[in-house]
């Protein structure tokens, strides 16, 4: 039995319901927190592709930014050139606009970061897989 049954279940109703908040209050931090990891990283990636960030310094920007999709980019066509966007409510209440030369950066950049990433795992696999043949012999 976890800790948070143990304590609910020694607890009187009031308790449990202050150790319920309790813990709906820490799982929706820890999704804020990780929503706000995910659109910093992403936000970071098209600032370095050269998106421009327009902030929603205006009422009325800010009522216009919270009717679009959030935290996806998407590509409008305006006056036959397309315009890639990302909109942020949230985090940097903002705007990433961009075009294709710098969507194509963007994509090209996030490719290179699991690239990179996919070789480091490999490597520490090659590691710990060396170490342990080494310990355990070649029969494992």
């Amino acid at each position: 039995m976890g800790l948070l049954a143990v304590v609910i279940g020694s607890a009187g109703p009031r308790r449990r319901g202050l150790v319920v908040l309790l813990a709906v209050t820490l799982a929706l931090a820890g999704c804020a927190s990780r929503e706000e990891r995910y659109a910093s990283a992403n936000e970071q990636g098209l600032a370095e592709a050269g998106f421009q960030r327009r902030p929603a310094d205006t009422p009325a920007k800010m009522a216009h930014l919270q009717t679009m999709t959030q935290r996806k980019i998407l590509v409008y066509k305006i006056q036959d050139r397309l315009v890639y966007v990302w909109a942020d409510a949230d985090v940097c209440r903002c705007l990433y606009v961009g075009d294709e030369a710098q969507f194509q950066k963007y994509e090209r950049l996030g490719l290179e970061q699991k690239l990179g990433q996919e070789r480091r795992t490999a490597t520490e696999e090659n590691e710990a897989a060396s170490l342990f043949s080494e310990t355990w012999g070649p029969d494992y």
